[in-house]
């Protein structure tokens, strides 16, 4: 319940946007899947360009699909070098993002890669835990996985046998692609937990739309209240918690 104002102005997109890319590195924990939305994207980049992606963990063929996000398109921004934004099935949500070999950046947990030099090696220094080399036998590439990020090296065909893995060859090949995927089902069931909840302005009751709208510049206060707190002052509509908003203006407003 903490968490639930901090969700409405997740996305600040004047800050995402207003600094040149060449200055600022991207910081992926800023881009939250199945909340960011494609119209999002193309409201600040009306040249967004829609792109054909090689789906690394997939057959080349085509045949087979995942169903997570809509597969081998996607679109870029240049306001994001080196990364490419998918959507969810025919929503508006964003639920994957392939990262090439154009991106410097941080991944969503804070770590920093550039994958103009990052290998195979270096990722399991970053990340010992992924050191499972996966393909779906039809697939191009070995991927290192937790199944929500996924580092991509290209299946070196002339090595016979395939199986079992030389690891210590691999080590040292390039990434050649990351993958961001979210299960936008799980999380916009979760997020909509959000449109129970009561909303109060300035001691009016307000629509989640209309709290989006606030700059967060513009308020005071925010408190939250939880279970019996917010049923014996609100009563039944406040069993799903309540949110309670004041701007600087109605403290303005009501100290004279």
């Amino acid at each position: 319940m903490k968490t639930t104002f901090s969700l409405i102005f997740i996305f600040t997109f004047s800050f995402l946007f207003s600094q040149n890319s060449e200055e600022k590195l991207i910081n992926l924990s800023e881009i939250k899947l199945c909340e960011l939305t494609f119209t999002d994207l193309k409201n600040q980049d009306e040249n967004l360009k829609e792109v054909e992606v090689v789906e690394m963990d997939l057959c080349s063929d085509g045949f087979v699909s995942d169903s997570k996000f809509v597969n081998r398109k996607g679109y870029s921004s240049k306001y994001f070098p080196g990364i490419i934004f998918q959507k969810y099935d025919d929503r508006d949500l964003i639920a994957k993002i392939r990262l090439t070999k154009d991106f410097k950046g941080n991944l969503p947990d804070g770590t920093y890669v550039n994958l103009k030099t990052l290998t195979a090696k270096e990722v399991l220094e970053k990340y010992p835990t992924f050191n499972t080399w996966n393909s779906k036998g039809c697939s191009d590439y070995w991927s290192l996985t937790n199944k929500e990020l996924y580092f991509y090296v290209e299946i070196d065909k002339s090595k016979e046998p395939r199986y079992p893995i030389d690891e210590k060859y691999y080590l040292t090949k390039s990434i050649q692609g990351i993958d961001i995927v979210a299960n936008c089902y799980e999380i916009t069931k979760k997020n909509n937990s959000i449109n129970d909840v009561l909303f109060i302005i300035d001691d009016k009751i307000v629509t989640k739309e209309e709290v989006e709208k606030y700059d967060p510049n513009d308020i005071d206060n925010v408190t939250v209240l939880k279970e019996k707190a917010a049923t014996e002052k609100y009563g039944e509509k406040g069993k799903n918690g309540v949110i309670i908003i004041v701007t600087k203006k109605y403290l303005e407003i009501n100290k004279k």
